[in-house]
């Protein structure tokens, strides 16, 4: 699981002056949690990050899917 820490936490401010940048940070150091108000409100990720979510989640439910076939 990944932790927000002060160097992957940036404001709903950042991202508006800053997005470009943002983007390019999130690219080499991973997902980048945003905050509204000291609270969470977004997580962004790099595209190559979110493929490689989304396929880990489809092999996931595709074994779940598998298992229930094997059972019947």
């Amino acid at each position: 699981m990944i932790i927000p820490t002060a160097k992957n936490i940036k404001t709903i401010t950042d991202l508006r002056e800053k997005a470009v940048e943002l983007l390019e940070a999130t690219r080499k150091s991973g997902p980048t949690f945003i905050f509204h108000h000291s609270k969470p409100k977004a997580v962004m990720l790099s595209i190559e990050e979110y493929s490689n979510m989304m396929k880990m989640l489809e092999d996931y439910f595709d074994s779940l899917k598998g298992k229930e076939l094997e059972e019947n």
